[in-house]
């Protein structure tokens, strides 16, 4: 690979948390790279080539626009995609929204920049509320994605829906199956899956043919007088079977495997009765999975791998971020040197 310098391209090599057969990527999301947040965009892709990431997703075109010119977005976009780096861009929300019209005008105009920037790989977000109007926000987000099937179609692009925290997996994908299949795909969100009591390694397997991209991290879930409490961690050192669920991706055909260092927090209200009602989508088994997560977690606090969920409210320095990601990259590049070195026959043929 070569990385970006401020002068341009440079030739020498860089340091990759890849296999030495090069057949996946290792990518990074953000919107700018850890310790860098006063910086431009060019510091942080810089960054991230010199990390060794080999795909970037930056978070929000929109924001982008905003902080950057078009001519400077134009020119760090440029040298990103000549260093061979993968690139998908964030559109922003696909809704609902109280302006549905002037939401979907703005995304295309998004989507047709990032096209004319040269991308071809986006994703998408939703914000929706699960009460009684949730049917008819499915039908306004459905709206906003046919709105720009057309305009990705003629350039080849392609958009993932993510699973974002507010929708249930069946949903995405009941959204996705009704539009272009050449077009549109589901961005795994590993971590929101549990939000909406899901068990993330069972809706990978479920939906492995429909994954267009990844957005990863590990988790731990803390039992609380509600059901449980999110709490993000570097992979490798949650509770999820990364191993199991890389396997999952590499045999549908992912090779690109992204990591999102972020800090939400969020209940899954499983001990509260009323909580079900918006949950038609629930899942006993699942329940039962998420049930073993949370008495893992206990077994981290008691083993003191992990403090108790009071040290979990404050949020960590920017090297402490940068050191996670970088925990992440360095575990997720072993995991697929051995999954992609035990499914080398399948990749030769």
């Amino acid at each position: 690979m070569t990385q970006i310098t401020h002068g341009g391209i440079d030739s020498s090599p860089v340091p990759e948390p890849t296999s030495k057969a090069q057949n996946f990527r290792i990518g990074a999301q953000f919107t700018r790279f850890p310790t860098l947040a006063n910086e431009g965009l060019l510091e942080s892709l810089q960054a991230a080539l010199h990390a060794g990431f080999s795909a970037i997703t930056l978070n929000s075109l929109p924001l982008e626009t905003q902080n950057s010119s078009e001519q400077q977005l134009r020119e760090a976009i440029d040298q990103l995609l000549e260093a061979d780096v993968e690139l998908t861009l964030g559109l922003g929300s696909a809704g609902p929204a109280d302006a549905p019209l002037a939401l979907r005008t703005e995304t295309a105009k998004m989507l047709e920049l990032g096209i004319d920037l040269g991308c071809r790989d986006f994703f998408l977000y939703t914000r929706s509320v699960r009460d009684a109007s949730h049917q008819q926000q499915l039908r306004q987000i459905l709206h906003s994605l046919q709105s720009l099937a057309s305009i990705a179609a003629q350039s080849g692009a392609r958009i993932n829906l993510k699973t974002h925290e507010d929708l249930a997996s069946n949903e995405v994908a009941a959204l996705v199956e009704q539009l272009d299949p050449a077009v549109f795909s589901i961005g795994l969100d590993v971590a929101n899956l549990v939000v909406r009591g899901e068990d993330p390694l069972a809706v990978a397997e479920k939906l492995s043919n429909r994954i267009g991209s990844t957005h990863l991290e590990d988790l731990v879930l803390f039992p609380i007088s509600s059901g449980y409490r999110r709490r993000l961690r570097p992979i490798g050192e949650g509770v999820l079977d990364y191993h199991r669920l890389i396997t999952v991706l590499w045999e549908a055909g992912v090779r690109t495997f992204t990591l999102e260092q972020h800090q939400g927090r969020f209940d899954t209200e499983v001990s509260n009765p009323s909580w079900f009602a918006s949950e038609p989508h629930i899942d006993p088994v699942q329940l039962g999975a998420l049930a073993g997560y949370s008495w893992k977690t206990s077994q981290l606090v008691r083993s003191g791998s992990i403090a108790d969920l009071a040290h979990w409210d404050e949020n960590p320095s920017a090297e402490t971020k940068l050191s996670q990601l970088q925990s992440s990259a360095a575990q997720l590049a072993k995991i697929l040197d051995d999954v992609s070195t035990r499914n080398g026959s399948l990749e030769e043929s």
